[in-house]
């Protein structure tokens, strides 16, 4: 992967990330100050009284009683499941039982959730794009090079990959060396030229096929 197209994809994933991140951080901050909020404020019983159709629209009133006086608010926040009779927590600051709350929207849990999974799929995807790259760095950087011979290239999903020979550098009847994916396809003048492989000596199943140097046998690719 060029590194400019490295850098496109790690700035778009970022921005993933960030955006995940704040929906999640404003989920859950709602979440945990309406948790709060409960948890302090007063409560009281409230019943669905009755149901009015206005423009075709179900309106639902509640009925409580608090601080000595009963109270007749309309109820938004309605299911599906909802009749008469059916009893509703509501909460309220002490002095002012008419401001009453009842839960958290929804849209702040889809917020929370949704954010997660944006943050962590992005993230994963980023690492899936990043680990590979830092880990062929790291071989080259630190490990040892060796020329090998090119025995063939096949055919894979998005294009082909080379296999090369390995006896060298881990012994009699190892599998072969095995390169990244190429999109282009290969010429066959390929088998039987060389490619620098880049490995660690004392793991010699981390290594890296440097598809770069493939030469033909007039010249490079």
């Amino acid at each position: 992967m060029k590194k400019s197209k490295l850098k496109a994809i790690t700035a778009v994933l970022l921005a993933f990330i960030i955006i995940g991140v704040f929906f999640a951080a404003l989920g859950a901050g709602v979440i945990t100050r309406d948790k709060k909020y409960m948890k302090s404020a007063e409560s009281e019983s409230a019943f669905i009284s009755s149901v009015q159709l206005e423009n075709g629209e179900r309106k639902y009133i509640l009925w409580y009683n608090a601080e000595g006086k009963n109270y007749q608010p309309y109820y938004d926040d309605y299911n599906e499941d909802d009749y008469i009779g059916k009893e509703i927590k509501v909460y309220f600051t002490k002095g002012s039982p008419e401001k009453i709350f009842i839960k958290t929207e929804e849209k702040y849990f889809i917020f929370l959730y949704a954010g997660l999974a944006l943050a962590a799929v992005s993230a994963l995807i980023l690492a899936f794009a990043l680990v590979p790259v830092k880990v062929r760095k790291y071989i080259k950087e630190n490990g040892k090079t060796e020329l090998v011979r090119i025995e063939q290239a096949v055919d894979v999903i998005g294009g082909q990959k080379i296999l090369c020979d390995s006896t060298k550098i881990r012994g009699k009847n190892a599998p072969p060396f095995k390169s990244k994916t190429i999109k282009q396809k290969l010429p066959k003048e390929i088998v039987n030229t060389a490619v620098t492989v880049y490995y660690l000596p004392k793991r010699k199943n981390f290594y890296y096929v440097d598809t770069e140097t493939i030469k033909k046998k007039d010249g490079a690719i």
